[in-house]
C-alpha cells in the first residue's frame, strides 16, 4: 500500500465513527497530519459535553436525567458548549484558517442552512475567536472562556417551543 492509501485507509475509518461527511473527508485528507488532533479534540470536546449535560439532574430519576441530558446535546446547551469548545481548541491547535476549513466542511451536510446548521456555525465562531486569543491556554483556560462566553449570553441554543429560532445562552437548564 502507498503512503496516500494509507491515508485514505485512515481517514475513511476515522471518519466513519465520527459521523463525517464527504466534504469534511476531503477537506480533513488534505490536513493529514492533522488528524490526530482533529480526533481528539473531537473526542474531548465530547467527553466535556456529556459530562455538562448531565449538569443539574442529580436530583431527577435516571430516565428523565438521561431524557434532559440528551436534550441539551440535540440544539441545546451542551451542544453548544461542545461547538464553542471545539472550535477553540482546533484554532488554538491547527490555527484559524484550518480550523475554519474543517469546522465549515462538517457543516456541509442536508442540513446546511438550517436553524441547528446557523447555531453551529454561530457557537464555532466563538469558539474560533477564544482559540485564536488564547493561543497558549490550556484545555482548562479553554473551557473556562468557553462557559464564561455561554453565561454571558454569546452563544445560541435552539428555541425549539419558539420554532427552532436561534437565541442566546444564559442557563445551562435551558429548556428545563
Amino acid at each position: 500500500m502507498s503512503f496516500m492509501e494509507d491515508l485514505v485507509t485512515l481517514a475513511n475509518r476515522a471518519l466513519a465513527t465520527q459521523g463525517s461527511n464527504v466534504a469534511e473527508a476531503a477537506v480533513i485528507i488534505t490536513k493529514a497530519t492533522s488528524l490526530p488532533k482533529l480526533l481528539a479534540a473531537k473526542e474531548e470536546a465530547t467527553r466535556w459535553s456529556l459530562a455538562v449535560s448531565y449538569a443539574f439532574t442529580g436530583d431527577m430519576e435516571a430516565s428523565e436525567a438521561d431524557q434532559v441530558a440528551r436534550a441539551s446535546r440535540n440544539d441545546g446547551p451542551a451542544d453548544a458548549l461542545r461547538h464553542c469548545y471545539l472550535s477553540a481548541m482546533l484554532a488554538r491547535d491547527i490555527g484559524y484558517s484550518d480550523a475554519l476549513e474543517v469546522l465549515i466542511a462538517h457543516e456541509m451536510n442536508a442540513a446546511w442552512g438550517s436553524p441547528s446548521s446557523q447555531m453551529d456555525l454561530h457557537n464555532n465562531a466563538v469558539g474560533l475567536e477564544i482559540g485564536v486569543r488564547l493561543k497558549s491556554a490550556s484545555d482548562n483556560d479553554l473551557k473556562d472562556a468557553v462557559m464564561g462566553a455561554f453565561l454571558q449570553g454569546r452563544l445560541r441554543v435552539l428555541d425549539k417551543a419558539n420554532g427552532n429560532k436561534p437565541v442566546p445562552t444564559h442557563s445551562l437548564t435551558f429548556g428545563r
